[in-house]
C-alpha cells in the first residue's frame, strides 16, 4: 500500500524573529486548514489511543532498561493511566527508576524482602510498564519482561556482593539465586506477556 500525506507549506526560517519579520515585507496569514481525519473511522476511542501512545519500535529489552535506569522518561500519561508518578532512587550502581507503591512480594515474608525492597520497587515499575503498555494495546515483546527480570537479578547480586562480611555475602547470595529464580519462573510460566 503506498501512502501520500499533503504537502507542508514551508515554514519561517528558525533565525526569524518578530523584530526581523517586521522590517521585512508583511506575510499574508495561511488560511486555517481543518484537521485532518485519521483513517479510524469506525475505531473505538481506545483504539485511537492505543495508535497514539503506541509502543515503540526497536529492540524493547533496551526500551525497558532505559525506563528502569531512567535514562528514558516514563510515558506522558503513565500517572494517569498508572495512577502513580514513578520516583527516581540513586544508589552505588546507577540510578533506578521505583514503584512508590511497590515491595518485594515473598510468600509470607520469607527472606530478606526489607533489604530487597529497593530492586523489588524497580521491577515493580518494569511490570507495570508491561501493563501500561499493553493497556494501550500495543503490548511489549517478552524481551521486556526479560530486561526487567535481568536488572531485578543484577540489583539483588549486587546487594549481595555490597555485604561486608563473607557469611552476609553468602546469605544474601542465596536468597538473591532464590528469590530471582522465582521470578524467571514465573516470567516462564506467562509467557513473557503482560502479568
Amino acid at each position: 500500500m503506498i501512502v501520500r500525506n499533503e504537502r507542508v507549506s514551508p515554514r519561517l526560517p528558525l533565525s526569524s524573529s518578530p523584530e526581523v519579520a517586521s522590517t521585512n515585507k508583511p506575510v499574508a496569514a495561511e488560511p486555517a486548514r481543518p484537521f485532518a481525519r485519521d483513517s479510524f473511522e469506525g475505531a473505538s476511542a481506545v483504539q485511537r489511543t492505543a495508535q497514539v501512545a503506541a509502543a515503540p519500535t526497536g529492540d524493547h529489552g533496551k526500551l525497558m532498561r532505559e525506563y528502569l535506569t531512567g535514562a528514558r522518561p516514563p510515558p506522558a500519561d503513565f500517572e494517569q493511566v498508572m495512577g502513580y508518578k514513578p520516583f527516581q532512587l540513586q544508589t552505588k550502581h546507577g540510578a533506578r527508576m521505583q514503584d512508590p507503591h511497590g515491595s518485594a512480594s515473598a510468600p509470607g515474608k520469607i527472606g530478606p524482602d526489607k533489604e530487597f525492597d529497593p530492586a523489588a520497587k524497580t521491577h515493580d515499575y518494569g511490570y507495570d510498564l508491561l501493563r501500561y503498555y499493553d493497556r494501550k494495546g500495543t503490548p511489549l515483546s517478552g524481551d521486556a519482561r526479560k530486561a526487567a527480570d535481568a536488572l531485578f537479578r543484577e540489583d539483588l547480586f549486587h546487594y549481595a556482593n555490597d555485604q561486608k562480611g563473607f557469611g552476609d555475602r553468602l546469605k544474601f547470595k542465596a536468597w538473591a539465586q532464590i528469590y530471582a529464580t522465582a521470578v524467571e519462573l514465573n516470567s516462564r510460566v506467562q509467557g513473557y506477556g503482560p502479568p
